[in-house]
């Protein structure tokens, strides 16, 4: 029998949960306002900028949704330093303080989870845009008291869309791994274990390579792919080998994951126009290997329509080490769920 879910708390005024620090300590977010968590209670941290004229309509969800007004992100690094994305800028932010300014980059924000850290410390996260023209896609690096930044690695024009996600691997800690894609020749994996000074690539630039959330076993880097144009399938690739494995077709593109501190995998499939989606309920999968996945829960989308306006069906989890007992996710343009998060445990 599959293991279901349990909700445990909702909170409707918190749009989107950030980041879980190691502590336990969880950020949320909702418009420009940023909120902390300690010990159950959510208080005011920061704030973003005002951003005018798109903050006029925040007060309205459907305007909120159409603008992109809640593309933000936080993340907090191992020196407790927090970084906030918004509006194409990163920022320092601090209690009771105005946000800090640091440096602009491409795209409103970058995709959620795809923070990593390496063994000093230092952040690294990719730019996501659309890119019509296929210009030069950066991946940043923010030393660990934020007082420094650099471009760690730059893709050149024509090569890839946008990144995807930095990921750190917990099997070899100086390893980094890249996702980046989206379309024919642009979907690779990429692995570094020098801080970008060299580079190693996987994959034949299609679909069945084109991965947001990278899943690390003792043997294998598994992925659900992101395609909307194709059918998904459940995919791992041998560590030592670079071999490919396709496993179990998935009715959706898979975005976001994680893996909790007791080992289970979680992923979250897409509701979003294309050949490749099969279904109108954005679904929570489940794994104990990060290979062969169990539907647990779904969510319908909304009917807002159309979906390139009014956005797509997106389960969001945070970054951060979570239990299975305690996992924060969030909605956006689902059927009762839809810029609100909740709390839910897995009841095996």
């Amino acid at each position: 029998m599959s293991p279901k879910i349990q909700i445990l708390e909702t909170f409707p005024n918190i749009s989107k949960i950030q980041h879980v620090e190691d502590d336990g300590c969880v950020w949320g977010t909702s418009g420009r306002k940023v909120f902390r968590n300690e010990g159950g209670k959510w208080t005011l941290f920061s704030k973003f900028p005002f951003n005018f004229p798109k903050d006029l309509f925040i007060f309205s969800r459907l305007a909120t949704r159409a603008l992109r007004l809640n593309k933000t992100n936080i993340f907090v690094n191992s020196n407790k330093k927090v970084i906030g994305i918004q509006g194409a800028k990163v920022y320092e932010l601090k209690i009771g303080n105005p946000a800090k300014f640091l440096f602009e980059i491409q795209g409103d924000s970058v995709l959620h989870g795809s923070f990593a850290e390496d063994e000093a410390g230092w952040t690294y996260f990719g730019e996501y845009f659309r890119n019509p023209a296929r210009g030069e896609v950066r991946v940043w690096r923010l030393s660990p008291d934020l007082s420094g930044w650099e471009i760690a690695y730059q893709f050149p024009e024509k090569s890839i869309r946008h990144v995807h996600g930095v990921f750190q691997d917990p099997f070899d800690k100086s390893a980094l791994w890249l996702a980046v894609g989206d379309f024919k020749d642009e979907c690779y994996i990429y692995k570094t274990n020098d801080r970008f000074g060299t580079l190693e690539r996987y994959g034949d630039g299609s679909q069945i390579w084109r991965a947001v959330k990278l899943f690390f076993t003792e043997k294998t880097i598994s992925w659900i792919t992101d395609s909307n144009i194709g059918r998904n399938y459940a995919c791992r690739m041998d560590r030592d080998s670079g071999e490919l494995e396709k496993g179990q077709e998935i009715d959706a593109p898979g975005w976001y994951g994680t893996q909790t501190m007791e080992g289970d995998f979680f992923t979250f499939t897409t509701v979003e126009p294309g050949d490749g989606v099969l279904t109108d309920h954005s679904s929570i999968l489940y794994s104990k290997d990060a290979f062969h996945w169990d539907k647990i829960h779904s969510f319908k989308k909304d009917p807002w329509r159309p979906m390139k306006i009014f956005k797509y069906g997106v389960i969001f989890c945070p970054s951060g080490m979570m239990s299975s007992e305690s996992l924060y996710l969030s909605g956006e343009a689902l059927t009762r769920f839809d810029g609100k998060s909740m709390r839910i445990e897995l009841n095996k």
